[in-house]
């Protein structure tokens, strides 16, 4: 399977040096090779990248390590990895973005640092984008913390703009999800808990189209989007020309919140399980 080139059939491939030398329908190859490998209901295709890692260092290493995240990446057919900067202490300045980057972090695939979009994500003074980007970051994020802000997350968009470095945000309303453990719904009545509205994840979305729009060249990217109210808000905005992007996790695509039968806490995240 390869999207570039338009390809996803049963195919042969010819392997020279370590490098792809030849696709064809099987069958079909014109080169030849010394060994054969049988992979019949095997999935061959260029690395995968995440856009969306937590390596967890620097400050925790009990949990997550460059090394390990990205030997588990590598597994995993991932050739490349966007690590976010909720760190202790967070991503925020250009020294620890370097660092991230340095060879004895032991890396085996690409690193691409997401540093912080405010200082210590705290989300009221913005980080200096330029050096950050100088220093090899290619997005800026408050990960797991939205930008409440109407002017901070306006600056963060003109500067991105400006600079061509795209804003990533977590698209929720913390004002109006204190306390939520779930989704709003049916089955956060039936266990007693307070609900997490998809209007707090939505009207975020809404307005940070609406800012983005006001900057020729801002580059928007609502991370882990869960409901279908900011879906449609940012396909609207694909329609305007906009430039917003959006990426969706397994478990929301394959998990709704009807799954929960009980107090389970491996079934609580954030944004949390939806509605199906």
């Amino acid at each position: 399977m390869d999207p570039a080139a338009r390809i996803d059939a049963p195919m042969d491939i010819l392997l020279r040096d370590g490098q792809v030398a030849e696709v064809a329908p099987p069958g079909k190859i014109k080169g030849s090779g010394d060994e054969k490998f049988d992979a019949r209901g095997l999935m061959v295709a260029p690395g995968f990248i995440d856009l969306h890692v937590h390596l967890r260092e620097p400050g925790q290493n009990y949990k997550e390590t460059i090394a390990t995240g990205t030997a588990a990446a590598a597994a995993g057919g991932f050739t490349s990895v966007c690590c976010m900067p909720n760190t202790q202490p967070v991503v925020d300045s250009p020294d620890w973005v370097a660092w991230l980057q340095k060879p004895e972090r032991g890396a085996v695939v690409n690193v691409f640092p997401v540093a912080a979009a405010t200082k210590a994500s705290k989300g009221a003074v913005l980080t200096d984008y330029r050096a950050l980007q100088r220093a090899g970051a290619v997005a800026v994020t408050d990960d797991g913390k939205p930008i409440l802000g109407d002017d901070i997350m306006r600056d963060a968009l003109r500067l991105g703009a400006e600079l061509s470095f795209p804003i990533i945000q977590h698209a929720e309303d913390t004002r109006a999800t204190e306390h939520c453990s779930m989704n709003e719904g049916a089955t956060s009545f039936r266990l007693g808990l307070r609900g997490m509205k998809a209007s707090a994840e939505a009207s975020i979305v809404e307005r940070d189209v609406s800012l983005a729009q006001q900057f020729n060249g801002a580059r928007l990217h609502v991370a882990h989007l869960s409901t279908s109210d900011a879906l449609k808000a940012v396909r609207r905005a694909k329609r305007n020309k906009t430039r917003v992007t959006c990426e969706v996790t397994p478990h929301h695509f394959a998990l709704s919140d009807s799954d929960i039968t009980g107090y389970d806490t491996n079934f609580k995240m954030n944004p949390p399980l939806r509605s199906a």
